[in-house]
């Protein structure tokens, strides 16, 4: 008689276990759930704030749009844009700064300041430089006269063909776009730049 009884008072205490283990599953989930969508704001925020100071506010709501993000500020000072992106429940804000010229100009020293700061940002993520390929420019196909203007102001690169896969998984975390894979996998370009 003994043993049922004790079994009698167990059996509460395994339920109310039970349900707690439950409830900590459901709060563990939701925190990992925002903390992945304060980094994705945070992801569209960064490649806004590097378009906008590029290329002005319609680039800044493209690059946002493109990482899943609603730009929801936009601010010039001077040289700084400071946008703020909203991506689901979360919000982000990031800033920028223009160091040279601005989208009508000619980068003639090489990546403008936006495409520095994406490169910058994925050699963070992959941890070690991005290598650019300096040979002779000639794109396969497609706008070729947009391609190459891309590349005279500055906000387009190709990296040699053995590093292109290593780039693709962290291109969009960093602001990098590759607009054609397939036909030309070794271009890379700042995400929401549009030619004027």
């Amino acid at each position: 008689m003994e043993p049922a009884r004790e079994r009698g008072q167990v059996l509460p205490l395994v339920a109310v276990l039970i349900v707690l283990g439950g409830l900590a599953c459901v709060v563990a989930g939701k925190l990992g759930g925002a903390a992945a969508a304060r980094a994705q704001a945070a992801t569209a925020a960064d490649a806004a704030a590097l378009a906008g100071a590029a290329a002005g506010p319609e680039a800044a709501h493209e690059a946002a749009r493109a990482n899943g993000g609603r730009l929801t500020r936009y601010e010039r000072q001077g040289a700084d844009t400071r946008v703020t992106v909203s991506l689901g429940g979360a919000t982000a804000r990031a800033r920028a700064r223009r160091l040279g010229g601005g989208p009508g100009d000619a980068a003639p020293h090489g990546p403008a300041p936006a495409l520095r700061a994406a490169l910058a940002r994925a050699a963070q993520l992959l941890g070690r430089p991005v290598p650019l390929d300096r040979g002779p420019y000639a794109p396969p196909s497609g706008d070729a006269r947009a391609d190459a203007a891309r590349h005279r102001r500055g906000l387009a690169v190709h990296v040699p063909a053995t590093f292109a896969e290593v780039l693709a998984p962290v291109a969009g975390a960093a602001g990098l776009c590759r607009p054609d894979p397939g036909g030309h996998p070794v271009h890379f370009e700042v995400c929401g730049y549009r030619l004027p």
